[in-house]
């Protein structure tokens, strides 16, 4: 059976005049009009967010939103048990635990059932992982972390563009959304 390539990812002639400008520039960051700073304007605009911060990867992303609202040790993060390594990892590096939270039995994402079993006194975060396309439960999710004044970080490294119910776009429904293009290949239909 033949493949039938739904996105065209073949170069389209100006990948060697942008290589140029960012070898010529010499990899300059900042307002200065470097593609670092386009991207995060373009993500800006397709969020309609403030703010954007472009790092080398989504866990160095995580890790950043962590040490941005304070994470540290002795805190906890609440996260998804079926989720990537990383996720975990970024926690770690912070010093702060992770608490595992069940997966829902129909989407496999966070189960916010579970989330509130999972609260102590310790709690000062959850991340909210998107993944495989889906969109986790973020009515309830954001619900209850604003009865505890937990903060909510969003990881959309498997969910570009995702909406949840309310037409929300994934990333800009907690307090931090990470991105990661990691895993932004081409989209083959069978």
């Amino acid at each position: 059976m033949k493949k039938k390539r739904i996105f065209n990812w073949r170069f389209q002639g100006k990948e060697i005049s942008f290589l140029n400008k960012v070898l010529k520039n010499g990899f300059k960051a900042g307002s200065d009009g470097a593609f670092s700073s386009l991207l995060e304007n373009e993500f800006n605009k397709s969020h309609n967010v403030k703010y954007s911060i472009a790092v080398n990867s989504g866990t160095s992303g995580l890790h950043s939103a962590l040490l941005a609202i304070g994470c540290g040790k002795g805190d906890e993060v609440l996260v998804p048990a079926l989720t990537p390594l990383m996720c975990g990892l970024s926690i770690y590096y912070t010093g702060a635990t992770p608490v595992y939270v069940d997966s829902d039995l129909e989407t496999f994402l966070m189960s916010s059932k579970d989330i509130e079993k999972k609260i102590t006194k310790k709690s000062k975060c959850i991340m909210m992982v998107h993944m495989y396309g889906g969109v986790c439960d973020t009515k309830n999710i954001m619900k209850i972390a604003r009865k505890y004044k937990l903060k909510v970080i969003e990881d959309c490294a498997q969910c570009y563009y995702g909406k949840d119910y309310l037409g929300r776009i994934t990333g800009t429904i907690g307090d931090i959304g990470v991105w990661s293009f990691e895993n932004f290949q081409q989209i083959i239909k069978i």
